[in-house]
């Protein structure tokens, strides 16, 4: 029996890689820590290892050291997955018995592709185009499917579910799934079948808290004829998708859709209250989440986009405690000016500014294929405006005033993509 040593910070690249495995009769052993990880690589001896290099850097090279001069371990093969890693690095790898460095976020085939190398055992591997993403805003998750339905994503899914819900402690989540851009036939049933086992999965998501959006006859027909689908509401208008998840007793639909739907933990109040609540609140949430984010992007480089100088300031203090690079614009044209010199791990980009407006921003940073990852901040709370971010494809954003827990949370969930 096969046997892999799997040494990785993160429960849904855990919990995936190990079901994966595990259906193919590998064992996993997980290693947690420096001592342990060492221990188990001595003891087990096992046909491969995989280890996170960003979560792990602090001790990858003493592993990899010990595990070279032990006799038995010395020829153990290698995975290393890396969210951010120089060429010198990968070159310094190389020498102990490292067969392949991926980068995350992992494409899954990739992954599979080099386990399968290593250990000589064959995956069926669904290879459909598929985009899959998954964002918390406010107590709302929402799940963006496009271009076609992977098993493999839609299995993962599952595990990214469950991180986002514990990782904002939501009780009682409320799902929109948007699959407007999808065109199905009878064919994908049994991953739509897939999907609904991935979106119940865990047992706070309530079939009565999940809204579906598609623009397809047979995705509607079909889950609308599916026992497991009681209580989920197939709708083919996003306005009244949102109006479903945010009616509540309390308030007219609009309202609420203009004070939450883009908050991730907003606070009120005026200006003067940022820096107070900054200053109150940042130690407790720099020992909360900051050792995360440092793990997840060590050295991360970010850009803040807006013409307001309090956020620029408050994103500047929050990011610096965690020792971050953190590069201010007052305008877009600034910051469109040096996309072909400077990469940034995340960019914080305001909406409304002089000159080049945050939408503008987004379609030059489209055109010129620009990586990084975006979380939109806005004083705005007008329905439409809501209703054109979601449209224009942005799937992270804020509503200010800003509250330091909050950007460091949506940082971490924005950064903490493992696939």
């Amino acid at each position: 029996m096969k046997q892999v040593l799997l040494i990785d910070d993160s429960p849904i690249f855990r919990d995936y890689i190990k079901s994966k495995l595990t259906a193919k009769g590998v064992t996993v052993d997980i290693g947690v820590g420096h001592l342990d990880s060492l221990s188990k690589m001595r003891s087990l001896v096992p046909d491969l290892v995989i280890i996170d290099y960003n979560a792990n850097r602090s001790f990858i090279f003493d592993l990899l050291e010990a595990k070279r001069k032990d006799p038995n371990a010395q020829g153990v093969p290698v995975i290393v997955t890396a969210q951010k890693i120089e060429k010198e690095e990968v070159s310094r790898l190389s020498g102990h018995s490292v067969r392949k460095v991926i980068p995350k976020p992992i494409k899954v085939d990739q992954l599979l592709g080099a386990v399968s190398d290593i250990l000589k055992i064959e995956f069926d591997i669904d290879e459909t185009p598929c985009i899959l993403e998954a964002r918390v805003n406010d107590n709302i998750l929402f799940v963006e499917i496009a271009q076609g339905l992977n098993r493999e994503k839609i299995e993962l899914l599952r595990y990214k579910m469950r991180e986002l819900i514990e990782l904002y402690n939501l009780s009682a989540p409320k799902v929109l799934v948007m699959m407007t851009d999808l065109s199905l036939s009878f064919v994908d049933g049994p991953n739509l079948d897939l999907l609904l086992e991935s979106l119940t999965a865990d047992a706070r998501v309530r079939n009565k808290n999940i809204k579906v959006l598609t623009l397809d006859g047979f995705a509607r027909d079909y889950l609308e004829g599916n026992k497991k689908c009681a209580d989920i509401q197939v709708v083919n208008d996003l306005s009244k998708a949102l109006d479903s998840l945010l009616r509540d007793a309390a308030g007219d639909a609009s309202t609420v859709i203009s004070e939450r739907i883009l908050s991730a933990g907003a606070g009120g109040g005026k200006e003067a209250s940022i820096e107070m609540r900054f200053k109150s609140e940042l130690e407790a949430v720099i020992q909360k989440d900051s050792e995360a984010l440092q793990s997840v992007a060590p050295g991360i480089k970010i850009a803040v986009v807006d013409d307001d100088v309090v956020i620029r300031t408050v994103l500047a203090k929050t990011f610096s405690a965690i020792s971050a690079r953190v590069d201010q614009y007052e305008t877009g044209n600034a910051f469109v000016s040096q996309l072909d010199a400077r990469q940034y791990d995340l960019v914080f980009l305001d909406l409304i500014m002089p000159g080049l407006n945050g939408f503008e921003v987004l379609i030059k940073m489209r055109e010129q294929e620009y990586p990084a990852p975006v979380i939109v901040l806005s004083a705005i709370s007008q329905r439409e405006a809501v209703l054109k971010v979601l449209s224009a494809g942005v799937k992270s954003y804020m509503i200010k005033p800003l509250q330091p827990d909050a950007i460091l949370k949506k940082a971490l969930e924005v950064l903490k993509a493992s696939f």
